[in-house]
């Protein structure tokens, strides 16, 4: 095969995954990438492996490939799916289509900027071509489902996204049998949903934010009580 699937090239031989891929692209064009692979169960049982043993196993295979250098990956053991969680970082687009996973699954994007617009254009997907192509891959080696999903810090001028979540400002696109569209297309404006942002700013850092919350709070409280007593001995 030419093309490597570029997802998770270990469980590619086996029936019964879903996949989903997760990008959030900042206002500064930093982007965080997420790779998800959930697999049945019931695969895991035929290898006659446990659910630890077969994570562990694939996890170790798949953090040697060098192609995947820096990339973080966690296990999840689940009562009917079990998943691979792969995560990394990229400065800036044009690090990002650099990457062996973006290599892998596109030839390349156009990067077009005007002004403070942003023009993104990927080539003809891979993973769409080889899964209409039955002398390119198996039927056992098909994925259930296979979702792209984006989130912007900035709102969008253009796109051609399947699915949009406005209130999230998630762009998805669904790769399967039946999809007739073979590339991405997004067009990022120069305007930011800071309610995006400033969302996800929170979620990244609640313990931070929860510890120094508790630590105004017990300040507060010390100090009132430290007041209340000052009070109350002016008052004697």
């Amino acid at each position: 095969m030419k093309k490597i699937i570029f997802m998770l090239l270990l469980v590619l031989f086996l029936t019964g995954c879903d996949v989903k891929y997760d990008l959030v692209i900042t206002n500064k064009e930093k982007i965080k990438e997420t790779i998800t692979v959930f697999v049945d169960n019931q695969i895991i049982e035929n290898n006659s492996m446990t659910k630890e043993e077969y994570l562990d196993y694939y996890s170790n295979i798949y953090m040697n490939n060098p192609g995947y250098k820096g990339i973080k990956i966690t296990t999840k053991e689940g009562d009917k799916y079990s998943s691979f969680i792969a995560k990394n970082k990229y400065s800036s687009l044009d690090d990002y289509v650099q990457s062996y996973t973006f290599k892998n699954m596109f030839d390349y994007a156009d990067i077009e900027r005007v002004g403070n617009y942003v023009s993104f254009t990927t080539s003809k997907n891979a993973y769409l071509e080889n899964i209409k192509n039955d002398e390119l891959l198996s039927e056992q080696s098909k994925y259930n489902s296979f979702k792209i999903s984006i989130k912007f810090y900035n709102k969008l001028a253009n796109h051609n996204a399947d699915e949009v979540d406005s209130k999230n400002n998630i762009y998805s696109w669904n790769i399967n049998e039946d999809t007739t569209k073979d590339f991405i297309y997004f067009k990022i404006s120069p305007d930011v949903r800071y309610d995006v942002m400033i969302k996800d700013i929170i979620q990244e850092n609640i313990l931070a934010i929860s510890i120094v919350g508790i630590l105004l709070l017990t300040v507060i409280i010390i100090v009132g009580y430290i007041l209340i007593k000052i009070r109350k001995n002016n008052e004697i």
